[in-house]
């Protein structure tokens, strides 16, 4: 009695869809990524992921001091995500914090606004706090979705 293997099979099914899925565009488009490098190398970093597929990238700031970038849905709500230089502890100010991607993020809401947050050793050996906020309540944004963006974050090279 002969068996059959599906191994072979599955595993050029698992490669394609990976092809499919890796030309995707990314979240915030390269020229705006150049841009951003260019005006602040040390805060140049973007989310490569967001939880909510409605939500598109619509502007930009950067500087030294900071970097933002928002991303707005249909409906009008945004979610900002920035990046600031950051001597404190990390962890200051968490209510809650998530093992996401590999990453340790952290969360809190105060008043109208939910944010999650990450630090990164920056390419000048400095602090960095990554984070992303909302003023979606976390019942209509869950927690764990804007921990999503700051785990996702990669550094624009």
């Amino acid at each position: 009695m002969r068996t059959l293997s599906l191994a072979p099979a599955l595993l050029c099914a698992a490669a394609a869809a990976g092809v499919g899925s890796a030309a995707t565009a990314p979240m915030v488009p390269p020229f705006i990524q150049h841009l951003i490098a260019k005006r602040a190398p040390r805060l140049a970093y973007v989310p490569t992921r967001i939880a909510a597929p409605s939500f598109r990238y619509s502007g930009f700031k950067a500087s030294a001091a900071s970097v933002s970038e928002i991303f707005a849905n249909p409906a009008g709500h945004t979610i900002v995500f920035s990046a600031v230089p950051y001597a404190a502890p990390c962890a200051e100010g968490k209510k809650k914090s998530f093992q996401l991607a590999g990453n340790k993020v952290y969360w809190a809401q105060l008043d109208n606004t939910q944010t999650a947050w990450r630090c990164v050793t920056g390419p000048a050996g400095r602090q960095v706090r990554l984070a992303a906020s909302t003023t979606l309540q976390p019942d209509r944004f869950a927690d764990v979705g804007l921990g999503t963006v700051v785990a996702s974050a990669l550094r624009v090279r």
